[in-house]
This record gives structure tokens, C-alpha cells and sequence, in this order.
């Protein structure tokens, strides 16, 4: 029973509080309030806290110990908008329990897995007196859910010369077996859009015979950049990557779950030409590519109505994988625009900050804490070398160094971003056990580190 687990019940009265507070950064709500819920959280347990402004959102910042070693947090407790409200089963900003689960917005991502492994400090200094032997420093951020617009010059400003060892990441996941899954790395994306007109306004269809269609045009375009496997056509698109270390391919040389789960799973029906059983998970975790995320243009209502669309546009973005720079890949789409005769096609960038970015799983840190899951969750760990989604990680490898550590709590049927979003109590206490020895353990490794330093003298 989780009612004889004080960290547990304090780690559940600690997310009712934080999933009280509607942080939605895509409408700037409440999130000076929640920042300072936060930092008098981190307060309370001994840290040295501030927070320091952001675009839309503060940061708050905690940190305590000492040493050569440091391990950087980051978490984030903005929110996505609750809606639509009227699919949740309870209400969003309020911490239900339910058959083993506790559900609310922001119980998974991010609150959840923040309150998880501050309950675990809070159990590791229960046992633990001593001034910590390494550097920690906690960082949580306001704008995630926005696409953290503020975050690297937040931490090239604040942190300007920081070097650290390792930054466990926002999320791990636990797979519906209860295996945990430990991502070491994520996608880099760019975001534009394609902007197409032909004439002054829609024409009658019958000018079809003499005119182009700005539709045609774009949907044209497009086809013009992918084949039906997927690979992108761009000339130059592929010439950065480098090839991948032996020790990631045997990563994903033996999926942890089957194609048809993934397909069960999405509903996913029609696979791109020459996938199979064999290089799915290969080209989901290693391989960019291209997405049309929305045509528009023309007419689209009821019954019919014949015209010659004079404007179209396309939404597209491309996942990335390392050494492919966002902006680099904006301007090989616009010389492939022009090569092919689309000069007249507008280009319009979204996003082209997040850089992919993959480390490695050899880290002592993080083979302790994959040994620690195991532990825990008496089930052998998943190394994930890279997400298929994007995460803003590339300031903490790229400028401060940080192997990338991924391990939570947010399991395959957490609903993120949707209603009923929900973490399973036995997991948020297996996670609470693992993370208070997880800081013990890296507090050992480098007092030994330490130890041997001081005879080696």
C-alpha cells in the first residue's frame, strides 16, 4: 500500500499542488506562479535557488554540492493547453487517483517526472548528511511545451563557461512491458513553408487549359523532394551525415518490440516502399525525413466548386540526425526549389534551432543507472539511441559537454499532451527508490574518484 510510503504520499501531495497550477506557456498562464511553487520546492530541500527571467516563461535554478564531477537536471514545468476539456474524466488541473493511476495535466509531462526524482533527493538526504561530492544543478524550465525559445541564451548567459558530465533529460519511458527505456539522444527538426500564388484571386476552372494551378504547383514541388521510400531527393541533404559507430547499430539491430505492435499501436496501415520487420527501428531512431504536414489552398467545403486556385501553400518539416545543421538544410531546399524551376515559391521558416544530437551509453554514469532500473523495476533496460522526436538537448552536449542520460516515468499509455494524462502509482515509486539511489551512487563513484586522487599524490 502506498499509504506506508512517506516519500511516496509526499511525492502525491507535492504533483497535486504543482497540477493545480494551469502553467500553459502557449498562453502564458500562471507561470511566474508555478516557478515559485518550484524554487521553494528545491528550496526546501537545500538547494540554492533563483529564477531568472525568460522570453515567455522564467527558469528556475537550484543548485548544491561541489567537485570536479557535475550532473545537470533539466525539467520543465509549463503545461500543453487542456483542451479539449470536455474528454477528460476528471478535471484537468486536479490530481485524480484512479485503478492505480494518478491523472491531470502536467502528471506525466513534466510535473510528474520532476516531483519523481525530487522525492528521491528528498530520500537520499534522509540517509545522506554530508555535503555532496559533486556539483548538481537543476534546471526547469517555463517554455518547453513552446519549443524553449529562451533556452540557449538563457544558458549561454547564466552559464557561460560551464562544463558538466552528465544532464539527466526531462523523460525516460517505461514500455507497456515495464521495461524502462533510456533515450541517449533525439531528432533535430526544421519547420517551413511553401508559399505559392499564380493569379490575383481563383479563377474559373476552365482556365485550367491555359494557366497553372497554384495547388498543382506546390503539391509538384513537394513530390519533387521524396521518393516512395522516403529518402529525400534534396542534392546534398545526406552529405553531412556521418557514418554510424558499430556500438549504436548493434542498438538497433534487434528492435525491442515488433513492427506490427507499432502498427497495432498508431493504426499505421500503408509503410513506406522497402520498410520491413528488419530496418524499422533503424529508421526511426538513425534516419531523417521528410514530412507534409498540411496542404491548403483552393476550395475545400461542402459539394463543389470549380476553381483555379490562385494561392497554395505546404507545411513541412524534416526530422535531422547529428552533424545535419537545421539551417543548412533550409538553404539546399531553397537551391532545389530553384534548380527544378520553383523559384517563384516563397520559403518561410518555422523552426531550424533544435539540433539532433545522440550519446553514448558507455558513460559510468549511465551504466550505473541502467544497472539501478534494472533494480528497480526488475526488468532489463531498453538503450534507446535516439528518440524519433526532437528535444532541445543540443545546447547541454554541444556547449557544456553532457552526456545525455534519459530515464523517467512517463510509460507508453501516459496520454501526453491529451486528456487523461496519467502515471502509474507503482511506477512513480519505483522511480522516487531509483532516483534516491542513483544520487547516492554518483556520490560514491566520485568521493572514490576522489579517494584515489588524493593517494595518487
Amino acid at each position: 500500500m502506498y499509504q506506508e510510503n512517506m516519500f511516496l504520499q509526499a511525492a502525491i501531495r507535492d504533483l497535486a499542488e504543482l497540477v493545480k497550477i494551469p502553467s500553459v506557456s502557449a498562453r502564458a498562464q500562471d507561470l511566474e506562479t508555478c516557478a515559485a511553487h518550484v524554487e521553494s520546492l528545491l528550496k526546501s530541500e537545500g538547494f540554492v535557488t533563483e529564477i531568472c527571467a525568460g522570453e515567455v516563461g522564467p527558469f528556475v535554478v537550484a543548485e548544491t554540492g561541489n567537485g570536479p564531477f557535475t550532473m545537470v537536471i533539466y525539467n520543465h514545468y509549463d503545461v500543453q493547453p487542456e483542451e479539449p476539456v470536455e474528454l477528460w474524466s476528471s478535471p484537468p488541473y486536479q490530481l485524480t487517483e484512479r485503478n492505480g493511476r494518478l491523472y491531470g495535466r502536467g502528471a506525466a509531462d513534466d510535473k510528474g517526472e520532476f516531483i519523481s526524482r525530487l522525492a528521491g533527493w528528498r530520500k537520499y538526504r534522509q540517509n545522506n548528511n554530508d555535503p555532496l561530492p559533486y556539483r548538481l544543478i537543476w534546471i526547469v524550465d517555463g517554455e518547453e511545451e513552446i519549443g524553449s525559445p529562451s533556452l540557449t541564451d538563457f544558458l549561454q548567459k547564466r552559464f557561460p563557461a560551464l562544463k558538466a558530465d552528465v544532464c539527466w533529460w526531462e523523460f525516460g519511458e517505461i514500455d507497456s512491458e515495464g521495461h524502462p527505456v533510456v533515450l541517449m539522444g533525439f531528432k533535430g527538426v526544421t519547420a517551413i513553408e511553401l508559399q505559392c500564388r499564380t493569379a490575383r484571386a481563383d479563377l474559373h476552372s476552365s482556365f485550367g487549359a491555359l494557366f497553372d494551378n497554384a495547388l498543382w504547383r506546390i503539391a509538384t514541388a513537394v513530390s519533387s523532394m521524396r521518393d516512395e521510400s522516403g529518402r529525400v531527393l534534396i542534392d546534398g541533404f545526406y552529405d553531412s551525415i556521418p557514418d554510424v559507430p558499430e556500438a549504436v547499430e548493434q542498438l538497433v539491430a534487434t528492435p525491442p518490440y515488433t513492427l506490427f505492435s507499432l502498427q497495432s499501436a498508431t493504426g499505421g496501415q500503408r509503410l513506406l516502399d522497402g520498410t520491413d520487420e528488419n530496418n524499422f527501428y533503424r529508421r526511426l531512431n538513425l534516419e531523417p525525413c521528410l514530412n507534409i504536414n498540411g496542404i491548403s489552398g483552393g476550395y475545400s467545403g461542402e459539394g463543389a466548386k470549380t476553381v483555379l486556385p490562385a494561392q497554395a501553400s505546404a507545411k513541412l518539416d524534416f526530422r535531422l540526425v547529428p552533424e545535419q545543421q537545421p539551417l543548412e538544410i533550409v538553404t539546399l531546399v531553397r537551391k532545389h526549389l530553384d534548380k527544378h524551376g520553383f523559384g517563384d515559391i516563397e520559403l518561410i521558416i518555422h523552426d531550424a534551432e533544435v539540433q539532433a544530437v545522440r550519446s553514448s551509453h558507455e558513460h559510468w554514469a549511465v551504466q550505473q543507472g541502467l544497472r539501478l532500473l534494472k533494480k528497480h523495476f526488475g526488468k532489463t533496460p531498453i538503450i534507446q539511441p535516439s528518440s524519433p522526436a526532437s528535444g532541445l538537448a543540443h545546447p547541454f552536449v554541444k556547449e557544456m559537454g553532457v552526456t545525455l542520460f534519459g530515464a523517467g516515468l512517463t510509460h507508453h499509455g501516459a496520454m501526453l499532451h491529451s486528456p487523461d494524462e496519467n502515471i502509474i502509482i507503482d511506477q512513480l515509486a519505483k522511480m522516487i527508490d531509483f532516483s534516491a539511489e542513483f544520487f547516492e551512487t554518483v556520490a560514491h563513484q566520485c568521493e572514490a574518484e576522489q579517494s584515489n586522487r588524493e593517494e595518487a599524490r
